[in-house]
C-alpha cells in the first residue's frame, strides 16, 4: 500500500470535493455506487488526479468538467452543448470530451516522476488502468440505456468554455481605467509595424540575409488535396478524422515557404527541448534540424465545422536588445494557421505567437472583413494588414518573417526556383494524433520526462518584463509562452485563438462567391482554364 503524505491527502481531499466524487451527486449515488466497481473507479480517479496534482505535472490543454472526473473540455466541444439532437451526435460529444481527459491522463503519467509513480496502482500501467476506469465510467453514467437523464442534464449544465482571463487581475488594476493605457500602448504598435504589409512582397529590403525554409515534399494539384479533406470521415458531429499520414500529407500542401530574416542563432527555428542547467532543466531548441509542429483544429463558420491546420515555429530566443528590453527572453515563436472552406481550399491564415501575442487575420478573396463592434471603440478589433494572395496550379504561399522580432511583415507567392527549389527543407511533426504528444512529453536530460508546458500552462524560464506592465489585463504572465488551448489574444476585451465563433464575428463572404461543392476543380483553381499540372516537382 502505498503511504500518503498529509499534502497528498488534501489534494485526495480537493480533488474529491472538485469533481463530486466524495459524496456523490444525486444521480451518481443513485447509480454509480449501486456498482462497487464504480465506486472504486471513482476513488481511483480521484487518487490519480491527486498524485498528479502534487507532483505539478497536471495538463492544461484542456479544462476539467465539474463533477465529471472522466472528462475535459475545450472551446470547441463547449460550444456544441445546446446542439445535440441525437444520441450519436452526444455520443460523439462525450466521446471527445472523454478522449481529451484520456490523452491528459497519458502525458501526466509519462511525465511523473518514479517516486510519484510508484505511489499508484499499478505503477507501470497506471494511465491505462485509470482510463479504462475513466471510460466504464462514461459509458454507464452518460452513455448507456440505463443511464440517468439526470446525469446528462448535468453535464449539459457543467459544461463551460475556458476563460484564460483572470478576472480578479482586471478587478485589482482598476481595468475600466488601464484599458485606457493598454489601448494607447496597442494602436502605438500597431501604427509603426503595419508599414512592412505597403511594400511589393517581391521587393522587400532585408536588414539581414534572408534564409528560406520550404516544406517537404512536391506541392499536389488543388484539387487533388482538396478532395483529401472532402473524402475524409467526418464524426456527427462533423469533426473531420486524420490519422497522422494524412495530416502530414495535407500539411505538408498547404504549408508555407517562410522567408526568415536571419541575423544569428536565435532566428532560426527547430524543435525544443530540455538541457540540463546549472539551476535545473532550462527549455532551448535544436537548430540543427529545422521543423514545425503541426495540429489539426477545427472552428465554426457559417453554419458548418471547417478543419484547420496549425504550423508552430519554435525560435531559441527573442534576443535581447538591452537590458530593460520588455520583450526579449527565452524562446520565441510563430503560429500559422490555415483554415480550409467546405472545399478544402484556403478560406484564411491568421498566426500568433506562442505567447498568444500580435494576433493578425489574413483573408482570401473572396472573404471580406466587415466593421465590428470593436472597431469604435477601445477593444482590439480583429487586425487584417493585408488580403492573403489567391494562388494558382503550382503556388505556394510565402511568409516573411523579421529578424529577432519573428514578426510576420509580409505575405507573397513563393518563387519555385529560388524560394522553393534552393530552400532549406523544414520536417513536419504531427502533436495532434495519437502517439503523438508533441511537446507535452519531453525527455529529461537526467532521465524521466517533463512537458515544456508547466501546470498553467506556460512555458518556464520564458517570461517576459512587460508582465509588469500588462497583468492589469487580466493575462497570466503576458509575453510567456503557452500551450494550445490557453492563448489570451487581447489586452482590450477578451479573445482566445481557438474561440470556434472567432471568425464568424469579423468576416463574411459576398452571397455570390457560394458555389456547389464538387470533386472537380473549381474555376479559380486553374483560371487560364488548362489541366492540373504538378508544377513544383521537389524533393524532400
Amino acid at each position: 500500500m502505498p503511504v500518503w503524505s498529509p499534502v497528498r491527502l488534501g489534494g485526495l481531499v480537493l480533488f474529491g470535493l472538485l469533481t463530486g466524487c466524495a459524496a456523490g451527486p444525486d444521480w451518481r449515488s443513485e447509480m454509480a455506487f449501486r456498482d462497487p466497481l464504480n465506486a472504486r473507479c471513482l476513488e481511483r480517479l480521484t487518487a490519480f488526479d491527486a498524485v498528479v496534482a502534487d507532483a505539478g505535472v497536471s495538463d492544461a490543454g484542456a479544462a476539467r468538467v465539474a463533477g465529471f472526473p472522466y472528462l475535459r473540455v475545450d472551446r470547441l466541444l463547449a460550444s456544441f452543448d445546446d446542439e445535440l439532437d441525437t444520441p450519436a451526435a452526444f455520443a460523439d460529444w462525450v466521446t471527445r470530451m472523454r478522449e481529451l481527459d484520456g490523452e491528459a491522463r497519458v502525458i501526466e503519467a509519462a511525465n511523473l516522476p518514479a517516486s510519484d509513480r510508484h505511489a499508484l496502482s499499478p505503477p507501470s500501467g497506471a494511465a491505462a488502468a485509470v482510463n479504462a476506469c475513466a471510460t466504464r465510467l462514461m459509458e454507464r453514467e452518460l452513455l448507456a440505456e440505463q443511464g440517468t437523464g439526470l446525469a446528462r442534464e448535468r453535464l449539459r449544465a457543467a459544461v463551460e468554455a475556458p476563460d484564460h482571463y483572470l478576472t480578479w487581475r482586471r478587478a485589482l488594476g482598476l481595468y475600466p481605467l488601464s484599458r485606457l493605457g493598454l489601448a494607447v500602448g496597442y494602436n502605438r504598435w500597431k501604427a509603426g509595424y503595419l508599414e512592412t504589409f505597403e511594400a511589393p512582397f517581391a521587393t522587400m529590403p532585408a536588414e539581414a540575409p534572408l534564409v528560406r525554409y520550404a516544406p517537404p515534399g512536391r506541392l499536389r494539384e488543388a484539387a487533388v488535396a482538396a478532395r483529401w479533406l472532402r473524402e475524409a470521415p467526418r464524426s456527427p458531429l462533423g469533426f473531420v478524422e486524420l490519422d497522422r499520414e494524412a495530416l502530414l500529407r495535407l500539411a505538408a500542401h498547404h504549408a508555407p515557404v517562410f522567408l526568415v530574416e536571419t541575423r544569428g542563432h536565435d532566428d532560426r527555428f527547430g524543435a525544443p527541448y530540455w538541457f540540463a542547467g546549472p539551476e535545473g532543466p532550462l527549455p532551448l531548441v535544436d537548430t540543427t534540424r529545422p521543423v514545425a509542429d503541426v495540429r489539426l483544429s477545427h472552428t465554426r463558420f457559417e453554419g458548418e465545422l471547417l478543419a484547420q491546420l496549425v504550423y508552430t515555429l519554435w525560435f531559441p530566443a527573442r534576443t535581447r536588445q538591452g537590458a530593460l528590453d520588455l520583450l526579449g527572453g527565452r524562446l520565441d515563436g510563430l503560429v500559422w494557421r490555415v483554415t480550409l472552406d467546405e472545399r478544402g481550399r484556403p478560406l484564411i491564415h491568421d498566426s500568433i505567437h506562442p505567447c498568444g501575442c500580435y494576433h493578425l487575420f489574413f483573408p482570401v478573396p473572396p472573404l471580406e472583413r466587415v466593421a465590428v463592434a470593436a472597431d469604435a471603440d477601445l477593444r482590439e478589433a480583429p487586425l487584417t494588414p493585408t488580403e492573403a494572395p489567391r494562388l494558382v496550379a503550382g503556388q505556394r504561399l510565402a511568409v516573411r518573417v523579421a529578424a529577432v522580432s519573428h514578426f510576420v511583415e509580409n505575405l507573397g507567392v513563393a518563387e519555385p526556383r529560388v524560394d522553393v527549389a534552393e530552400a532549406r527543407r523544414y520536417a513536419l511533426e504531427a502533436v495532434s494524433t495519437p502517439p503523438d504528444h508533441g511537446r507535452r512529453s519531453l525527455a529529461l536530460p537526467g532521465g524521466g520526462r517533463r512537458s515544456l508546458y508547466g501546470p498553467e500552462g506556460l512555458v518556464s524560464h520564458t517570461g517576459r518584463l512587460e508582465r509588469f506592465l500588462l497583468w492589469p489585463s487580466g493575462i497570466l504572465s503576458p509575453g510567456a509562452m503557452r500551450q494550445w488551448g490557453t492563448h489570451a489574444t487581447v489586452f482590450v476585451g477578451r479573445r482566445h485563438f481557438d474561440d470556434p465563433r472567432l471568425f464568424e464575428a469579423a468576416f463574411e463572404r459576398p452571397a455570390s462567391s457560394f458555389a456547389a461543392t464538387s470533386d472537380t476543380a473549381a474555376p479559380d483553381d486553374h483560371p487560364r482554364g488548362e489541366s492540373p499540372t504538378l508544377q513544383e516537382e521537389t524533393r524532400p
